[in-house]
This record gives structure tokens, C-alpha cells and sequence, in this order.
């Protein structure tokens, strides 16, 4: 998994001045600040779950599955809070647990990154 250095590296490398219009420099250079902004917030999330993933025994084939969710989570947590980001999380799990998650370990991902309590 690249760290937040290295993502922050490869979209500035992917965005370089030189290659983009001039009328645009200043709408990419707060769009490079925005993405160092969610790197910065995300990856230490992200690794907290493979850390959860991997205390819990979990297959790597199941991480494309809790990664989603934890991705689905991420965006609740920013949009919401309170009980509109229960209910929002509850229907996350229930829809993660047909596509075949682990009732517990979505609980658990929810409660433990974003102390989002889902009944």
C-alpha cells in the first residue's frame, strides 16, 4: 500500500504545470491541495482498517469488499453525524452483509475508525 507521501507524490507528478494549460494553474494547484488534504485524512483510516482486517484473521480476498464499505463509511462520516449517520451506516452493513461481509467486522470498522455505533 503506498504511503500518503508517495500518493501525494504520484498526483503531483501526474499534474505537472508544464503539461496543463496556464489558464488552469491556479484550479490545479487547489485541486493538488485538496488531494494532500484527503490523503492526509484517509490513509491513516486506511491503515487502521488493514490493521482490523489482519487482527481479525481476515482473507485478503474479502479486503476489495471492507474497503468499500470503509470507503462508504469515510463519506457518511464527513456528510453526516448523529443519528443520520446510524441510520446511514446501519443500511451500509446491511447492504455490505449480502454482498458477503461479516456482520461483526462492518460493526466493528464502523465503531472502531469512526466511533459510528451501528444496532
Amino acid at each position: 500500500m503506498k504511503t500518503t507521501a508517495q500518493r501525494i507524490a504520484h498526483y503531483n507528478a501526474r499534474n505537472l504545470s508544464s503539461l496543463i494549460d496556464p489558464t488552469l494553474s491556479a484550479i490545479q494547484a487547489m485541486a493538488v491541495a485538496n488531494f494532500a488534504a484527503y490523503a492526509n485524512d484517509f490513509v491513516p483510516k486506511q491503515q487502521q482498517l488493514r490493521a482490523i482486517l489482519d487482527a481479525l484473521g481476515i482473507s485478503t480476498t474479502k479486503y476489495a469488499l471492507y474497503e468499500a464499505f470503509h470507503g462508504e463509511i469515510y463519506h457518511i462520516a464527513k456528510v453526516a453525524s448523529g443519528a443520520s449517520a446510524v441510520t446511514m451506516a446501519s443500511a451500509m452493513v446491511v447492504k455490505y452483509t449480502t454482498f458477503g461481509g461479516a456482520v461483526a467486522t462492518l460493526k466493528k470498522i464502523a465503531l472502531d475508525i469512526y466511533s459510528i455505533t451501528v444496532p
